[in-house]
């Protein structure tokens, strides 16, 4: 949809979801600042490395890693010289139910698809062997494929949606590949090497949505008990990573073991000193100029909605939440009034989710600038970086912390609140 006239294409235009499409980027993109342009990096590693390497890519929720990653697949690599395998793990897994063989069972299955739908010429006793296998470790008969075909559903795409969907299904899975899981990557790899050799290409696998898992032990468990798993696959691959992880002190055994580690960082609107980022600034009021006309908004509106939120992702839904609020007041534009009380909402939600113990380390993260737990078994920080609660930003002078924009105007409460308690 082209820059929004009116509210409610200012609705309509302004939904928290990566962009996707050629035509998506050509109307909304707006580019990032030097130091920001991560993806553009890790394409120039690909293209001019001949070690097929691995990459953790990090991102606070609703910085806009799907966008830049949507963006690196679809405009910045060559198809001519690369095979682009870009999917998110929410699309075709249980991420509430969710195992390191189930992952790879589902890659290999991606591959695979890939090479069907690109008719990829495969050698017929590796392709027998391959599907055998996948048929063997999923409990699927040759009966059922046959019947799927009524359906479209390819061989791939069938087990997919097994492993995802079907407990039992993920459950046998994952007794099969107990002891034989490396046989699985072998023959993963074994693909990938043919996928290559007949088509010329080299092949980049991208998985999003990893850093979504929805349990802390889950992702500990797949990142730090498996991370050696994740380094054998014979290709580029990209994985998301969960950035309260990288909090903890495993991360830097694990960091090292990856070709390389890359942060998409927030825009902060204002530095660790309190001072206003004019280039940021600018940064925000450029996304909204390019989905909306800005006379849709009042100037001051605008900027109190940047200011109290600094993050991409709240950003656009105080946007889109304000519009529908000043169409329904019967208003031809966005006002102070709307941002308000979006805001004022936002917070509450917020508020209803902090304890005392979130209160107390937030108020020492905007004291300090700094985020960290005191020892191993204190989670606290990352529960509060995992929520957005608590945000970090880097800057030429380094990495800091801070409290997420929208909740400062209750920093002072709350410390009232402990000052009468105690």
């Amino acid at each position: 949809m082209p820059r929004a006239k009116n509210l409610v294409e200012v609705y309509n235009n302004f939904v928290v979801e990566p962009l996707k499409t050629e035509e998506e980027f050509k109307e909304f993109y707006v580019e990032r600042s030097k130091e920001a342009q991560i993806v553009e990096e890790i394409r120039d590693r690909i293209e001019n490395s001949i070690r097929k390497e691995k990459y953790l890519f990090l991102g606070f929720r609703g910085s806009g890693k799907s966008t830049e990653l949507n963006k690196l697949s679809l405009k910045l690599l060559n198809k001519n010289r690369f095979i682009i395998i870009k999917y998110s793990v929410r699309d075709i897994l249980d991420v509430n139910d969710f195992d390191v063989r189930d992952f790879f069972a589902s890659m290999a299955l991606k591959i695979y698809e890939t090479a069907e739908e690109m008719e990829i010429e495969i050698m017929k006793d590796l392709k027998r062997d391959f599907k055998k296998f996948m048929m063997k470790i999923t409990r699927v008969e040759e009966r059922e494929i046959k019947e799927t075909k009524g359906f479209g559903l390819t061989f791939s795409k069938f087990l997919i949606l097994k492993i995802g969907r079907e407990a039992e299904t993920r459950k046998y899975v994952r007794k099969e590949l107990r002891t034989r899981i490396s046989e699985l990557i072998q023959r993963q790899n074994i693909l990938i090497e043919e996928i290559e050799n007949e088509s010329d290409k080299r092949v980049v696998v991208i998985i999003d949505d990893l850093d979504k898992l929805t349990r802390g032990e889950q992702a500990d468990e797949f990142f730090y008990k498996n991370y050696s798993l994740l380094l054998k696959p014979n290709c580029f691959v990209i994985y998301t990573f969960p950035v309260p992880l990288a909090f903890n002190p495993f991360f830097e055994n694990v960091r090292q073991s990856f070709d390389g580690c890359f942060i998409l960082p927030q825009h902060p609107i204002k530095d660790r000193k309190g001072n206003i980022i004019k280039e940021n600034l600018k940064f925000y009021k450029r996304v909204a100029e390019k989905r909306m006309d800005l006379s849709l908004i009042d100037e001051d509106a605008l900027e109190e909605a940047i200011i109290s939120t600094g993050k991409l992702g709240e950003f656009i839904s105080i946007i889109r939440d304000s519009a529908i609020k000043a169409y329904r007041n019967k208003k031809t534009k966005i006002t102070s009034e709307e941002i308000r009380e979006s805001l004022e909402k936002l917070r509450r939600i917020y508020d209803r989710t902090i304890t005392e113990e979130h209160k107390k380390r937030l108020i020492e993260i905007h004291e300090r600038k700094e985020a960290r737990d005191r020892d191993i078994s204190d989670t606290i920080t990352r529960e509060l970086l995992f929520s957005l609660t608590a945000v970090e930003y880097e800057d030429k002078e380094g990495r800091w912390c801070d409290v997420n924009p929208i909740l400062l105007p209750l920093l002072k409460r709350w410390k009232k609140e402990m000052k009468r308690k105690f």
